[in-house]
């Protein structure tokens, strides 16, 4: 083997290195965090019979929960999953911002089906997801 060729197999080892160092350093989902389970097991606003978790669990075909600090320096906590919202299914992203200092949180913002969601069309999502919930405990009693 020349030279050049052992050169083009270390240049071509070091490129394999650099990339797959890239690869599982890449930055990952946090799903498993404080404030997830601030969001979880909290209450929303006029909602206080069951905590997030319990409701949007049944409403949702396989959430997923994730944490991220956004670049404007808020405590996101991100829920997606699929969901029948005004008799269409789609896939449906919550967005929670908690307070650091109060570990209170709010629900900020909502999607379906690619779509941001009005005031209007977020309440008729949550409160979807809320008579589901009761739906279902009356069918257990």
């Amino acid at each position: 083997m020349s030279l050049g060729n052992h050169i083009r197999v270390f240049l071509c080892v070091v490129f394999m290195g650099v990339l797959v160092g890239y690869v599982f350093n890449a930055k990952k989902d946090i799903t498993d965090h404080e404030y997830i389970d601030t969001v979880k097991e909290g209450y929303l606003e006029n909602f206080s019979d069951v905590t997030v978790r319990n409701a949007f669990n049944y409403a949702f075909y396989e959430p997923y929960w994730r944490y991220y600090e956004a670049k404007t320096g808020e405590q996101v906590v991100e829920l997606s999953g699929d969901i029948t919202f005004q008799d269409e299914k789609g896939h449906a992203i919550l967005q929670f911002v908690v307070n650091e200092q109060t570990q209170q949180f709010s629900l900020e913002a909502m999607k379906f089906k690619e779509v941001v969601l009005n005031q209007q069309q977020q309440q008729k999502l949550v409160g979807m997801v809320y008579h589901t919930w009761e739906k279902k405990q009356l069918a257990y009693e």
